[in-house]
This record gives C-alpha cells, structure tokens and sequence, in this order.
C-alpha cells in the first residue's frame, strides 16, 4: 500500500467519502493553524520516513493543547499543536508520525471497522482520533450529523475483545513506526524517549498537586499498550535495532527541529501552560531549556508561577521575569512582566523603564494606552 492509496472496497469506499466531507470543512475552519512552513516541515520528515516525497498525504496542523496525532485511511494526517509542544527533537517528532504511518499502512482504521461489522458491535477503532474529530467538526459551525452518526458507531457498546485488538494494533503501529525511524537515519531510542518525558511530566503535575502517580495499568477496557512496558518495549527494539544497524550514524535532528518550531513555539507553550497543570508545564519548560535557557522560556516559568499564585510564588515569577529580560530574545511581554513587578516592590524609576521597553518593542500593544498612562502616573 502506497502513500497514494486508492479505496478498494465499498467499506473503504464508505469510510473515505465520510472523512473527505469532514476535510473540506476542517481545512477551512480556524481550528488548523494555517503555517505553510510547519506543514512543509512534517511532510519533509514524512519523506525521509517513505524514503519519497507523499503524494497523497495531507496534513493538518491542529490548534489543540493535547498531546495526539492522528492519520486516517484517505491520507489525511491531524497533528495537534499540544504535541509539537512536547517533542524535543526531529527524532522526536518522526517517531510519533512514523506510528500514526504504521496505522494508516497496515490499514489499522479499516480492519477496526471490518471487525466491528463481523461481532455486530459498535467498536472505538479510531481511538483518540475520532474523539478529537468530532470536536473540530463542531468547530467548524456544522452540525456534522454524517460524522456524528459515524463516530457513534464506531466509539460505543464497546467489547472487551477489540479492546485487545486494539492494543495489539498499537503494538503493530509501534514497530512500523520505529523500523521506519531506523531506515531514515533517525536515533531509534527517541520513540522510547517520547513515552518517558510524558511519564515524567505526569509525575511532576503529581507531585505538584500532592497527588499519588499513578501510571496506566493493562485492564480490560483499555485500548493502548500501558505506558512503562510500551517504553521499555521501544527502548530495547531501538538497542537491537541499532546493533543490526551498527554501522549507521543515527541522529536526533535537533537543530533543525529548534529551528522549525521557533516562530510559533510561544504560541506552543502559552497553550500549555494555560492549562493550568504548573508542574507538566514546569516540567515542560525546563526540558526546552536543557541546552540552554533563553528569554523565551524564562518568561513561561514566570507565568507559570504567576498563574499558579501559591505562597512563594510571587517572588520566583519576579525572579523569572527579571531573568528573561537578561536575554537580548526577551519577548516584550518579558519587559511588561517585569516592569509591574518593579513597580510593585516599590522601585518605580525601574519599572517604569521597563514598561517603557515595552512599548518600543509592541508600539501597537492593545494595551499600549493602559501602559501608557501607568509610565506617566
């Protein structure tokens, strides 16, 4: 099955004609980002994962916070902006494509609705995915009722058994996706990588919370493999991968990934700590700066201590904002921050320097008359 698939059957037939409605409100409706330069992007990396430019994948960059990439079986691929947020590295982000690329190859969407049909059930065959696309319809201003009657379907009077079949999938997914990552060149333990930052960030919001962890366990209603042993699942396919590969140079693509996201990763960011989660952001925060911190990521920690507001809180949000402002990169909101702090500890003088920053590098602020008037008191 090529990137260029055609639908054979009148099941494929069905499924395609339901998503390809759902796609032409999608690629109208404000819920995709529209970044030519991120779309570009995905779809390079998607060709050193086929080994050739796709020519019949499109791809949606999707403004929602959660961590989720989906593909479906017309070739349509969703990749929400939540998870570019947490990929750290090219790598990173191939291994996540390259799984989704397993689903849609091995044909994962139409053998779950194949089964279903056989046990006269309605089955959850798309996962996560059509939870997510029956919010973006709804986004778009239809009703949808053609993709509702679909998704209900297909997500309801689930049966244990295609629960398991479900996870076996994922598996499936899983060692496409990584043989793909190896073919292209890229570090194979970066799919183990992606599943251990997430289990850290849940355990870091855990433990900002006063919250016991409590990581995913195998049951009968799931519908993923659970988390720890998908990890070391990956981890120990990556190390037998690489000593069959051994004279391969592997790489993790991070540079260019830095690059690629750097226009919109304060956008990426702001979604996520908007989400109230101090500690997974936090955690998010401090895994950008690993390399090195900049003003950027200086001001996201201030703003999360800021939100938060716990006892002690105000003091590190001051602390961060004046350290962002250290930074040549300091985002304007940097110097707005750190101005009204100033102000508040009582040192006016230098406040008032630093709101006065602000305006120079956000003239048109919409709250540039606000600022205005607080300098001039």
């Amino acid at each position: 099955m090529g990137d260029d698939y055609q639908p054979a059957d009148v099941d494929e037939r069905g499924l395609w004609q339901s998503l390809e409605r759902f796609e032409e409100d999608l690629a109208n409706s404000s819920t995709v980002l529209k970044s030519p330069d991120l779309q570009s992007y995905t779809l390079d990396v998607l060709g050193r994962l086929l080994g050739h430019a796709p020519t019949g994948i499109r791809v949606y960059i999707v403004r929602e916070s959660s961590f989720n990439a989906s593909m479906f079986p017309n070739g349509m691929m969703l990749v929400q902006t939540g998870f570019m947020a947490h990929a750290m590295n090219e790598a990173q982000y191939a291994a996540v494509l390259g799984h989704e690329c397993g689903h849609y190859f091995r044909k994962h969407i139409l053998q779950g609705y194949r089964d279903r049909r056989v046990k006269s059930a309605a089955i959850a065959f798309v996962g996560a995915g059509a939870n997510a696309i029956g919010g973006y319809a709804s986004a778009t201003g239809h009703n949808g009722q053609g993709w509702i009657d679909l998704a209900n379907a297909i997500n309801t009077n689930l049966v244990a058994s295609v629960f398991r079949f479900s996870r076996d999938l994922e598996t499936e997914a899983d060692a496409y996706g990584i043989m793909m990552m190896t073919r292209a060149g890229y570090q194979p333990s970066a799919a183990s990588d992606v599943w251990r930052q997430l289990i850290e960030q849940r355990q870091r919001s855990a433990a900002m919370r006063d919250k016991r962890f409590k990581p995913s366990q195998v049951d009968t209603l799931s519908t993923h493999p659970p988390e720890q042993a998908r990890m070391k699942d990956l981890l120990d396919t990556a190390e037998e991968l690489k000593r069959h590969n051994s004279s391969t140079v592997f790489e993790d693509g991070a540079d260019r990934w830095r690059a690629a996201i750097k226009p919109h990763r304060a956008m990426l960011l702001e979604e996520q700590v908007k989400l109230n989660d101090p500690g997974a952001s936090l955690y998010l925060i401090e895994q950008h700066a690993k390399d090195s911190w900049d003003g950027e990521l200086r001001f996201f920690q201030g703003e999360v201590y800021r939100l938060r507001g716990a006892e002690g809180d105000k003091v590190q949000a001051a602390e961060a904002y004046a350290a962002a402002v250290a930074f040549q990169d300091a985002p304007a909101s940097a110097w707005k921050a750190h101005g009204y702090e100033l102000l508040k500890s009582g040192k006016a003088v230098e406040g008032k320097v630093a709101l006065s920053r602000y305006l120079e590098l956000q003239p048109e602020a919409p709250d540039a008359a606000m600022v205005k008037f607080t300098i001039n008191q």
